[in-house]
């Protein structure tokens, strides 16, 4: 028999009493507390295998925005995990989505857009800046909050500008377009992609990436040391030069890696989701003559190329002609900076076939066939010519890698003036090694005050 004693009693009930009340305090604490929502389970059926194609309502986000993501399949899908890849191709986010069954695309889909239905909303995830692409095919960019090293100007607009996507493009159809959509398929464009994929392996640098449109408001750009214009980066608003010219002015730098850049004037529609480019002065309605869609180099435009970027396309002209050149550029400055551990000798040539390239105004060439450079029409404070090349547009053209500085104050710019540097032809090409050591000595330089020029 188990006797209990008084004192055993009384704490038993003591603890007992304990016991409820924290029960019932607990209770009345988490009475009106909702329960957490499920966690979503994604579908095993992958959405790779039906999408024909799509685009987002933007190009370009921030962190924590909303994202519409707009698709097209060969049939409808009810539910499949649809999967967001970085630019070397690695997964980083899935979503669960549907797939609406590909519509009938209207002859003028490429000015009004596709008009898809969207499949998925999506808020943007946290992660680091960067291109990203939709199931390998469909770009966007996540950008950069806070300072950082470098800011890479996607050139969205050029994408643009040349993709048939429905059909036509500023390029192709009869007549060609005067206005294209945004809100269309367009591919990321073949001459970024080395470049894109070789950020991505600097791991001293902080990236910041942005489209065209995002040039036109300077904030997207502020915090940045240097501004990297990669590819082919052809059609600019005057909104987006004029922050590219205060941003040097500003003292920041530039390293364009880029050819036929900034040849054409654009504007885009009321609602940032057409650009608009007649190249025809008169038959652009634009009352205003200084936001006529024609080229830069138009003397009505009052804005020269030189002032810029120290090149012209009409300078420069097409590489990949029988132009008498050397398929990429004959150094002029061995001993550049920016040539530090590549052995390049006077007259060495880097292999960069080029379809574009921009050239200085040349006075005309020396004893040894070298040009001479009119540095007196560019009025720069500081200016160099590092290579050249021989191209053809009517007539012998010669393109020239340049660096220079307008005055002692402003920021430095380095020009390589080729649509190729970041291409098949350049960065993934023979001379692989050498672009990319001139680039990273570019970067390496610019951001820590070493000397860029020779002299």
């Amino acid at each position: 028999m188990f006797i209990v004693g008084a004192h055993h009693l009384r704490r038993f009930h003591h603890c007992l009493f304990v016991i409820v009340i924290s029960l019932l305090v607990a209770g009345c604490e988490y009475e009106h507390v909702s329960p957490a929502p499920p966690i979503e389970v994604l579908p095993s059926l992958l959405c790779a295998s039906y999408v024909q194609s799509g685009y987002t309502d933007k190009p370009s986000y921030f962190a924590g925005e909303k994202m519409q993501i707009f698709l097209e399949s060969w049939e409808d899908v009810h539910r499949c995990r649809l999967i967001l890849f970085d630019i070397q191709g690695d997964s980083v986010f899935s979503i669960a989505s549907f797939l609406p069954l590909m519509d009938s695309i209207h002859a003028d889909a490429s000015e009004n857009g596709f008009n898809l239905r969207v499949a998925v909303e999506v808020v943007v995830p946290k992660i680091k800046s960067g291109v990203y692409l939709i199931e390998r095919r469909i770009p966007f960019i996540i950008k950069a909050v806070g300072p950082v090293d470098l800011t890479i100007v996607y050139p969205s607009n050029t994408a643009n500008a040349y993709s048939q996507s429905g059909g036509q493009s500023l390029y192709y159809g009869s007549p060609p377009r005067t206005a294209i959509s945004f809100q269309r398929p367009v591919e990321l464009q073949s001459f970024t992609e080395f470049c894109l994929k070789w950020f991505t392996t600097l791991q001293d640098f902080r990236i910041g990436y942005v489209s065209d449109s995002d040039m036109d408001d300077f904030e997207n750009i502020r915090q940045s040391e240097i501004l990297v214009i990669p590819g082919h980066s052809e059609y600019w608003t005057r909104a987006a030069r004029q922050n590219f010219d205060h941003f040097v002015e500003s003292g920041g730098h530039s390293l364009i890696l880029s050819g036929n850049t900034m040849w054409w004037q654009v504007r885009y529609s009321e609602d940032k989701n057409k650009m608009i480019c007649y190249k025809n002065i008169v038959n652009d309605p634009m009352e205003d003559p200084l936001f006529k869609t024609i080229e830069w180099s138009t003397p009505s435009l009052e804005y020269s190329l030189f002032s810029s970027i120290g090149a012209s396309f009409s300078n420069g002209g097409y590489g990949l002609r029988d132009d008498k050149g050397w398929n990429g550029y004959k150094i002029v400055r061995p001993h550049s900076p920016l040539f530090e551990g590549t052995d390049l000798k006077k007259g060495d040539t880097i292999h960069l076939p080029s379809v574009e390239y921009d050239g200085a105004p040349l006075l005309g060439f020396d004893e040894e066939g070298y040009p001479i450079v009119d540095t007196v029409a560019l009025n720069f404070e500081k200016f160099e010519l590092l290579g050249f090349d021989k191209g053809y547009r009517g007539k012998e053209t010669t393109a020239t890698f340049i660096i220079f500085r307008k005055t002692s104050t402003t920021g430095i710019v380095i020009n390589t003036a080729t649509t190729d540097w970041c291409s098949a032809n350049g960065m993934g090409g023979l001379s692989e090694n050498i672009i990319k050591t001139i680039t990273l000595n570019a970067l390496t330089k610019l951001l820590n005050d070493e000397p860029v020029f020779c002299l």
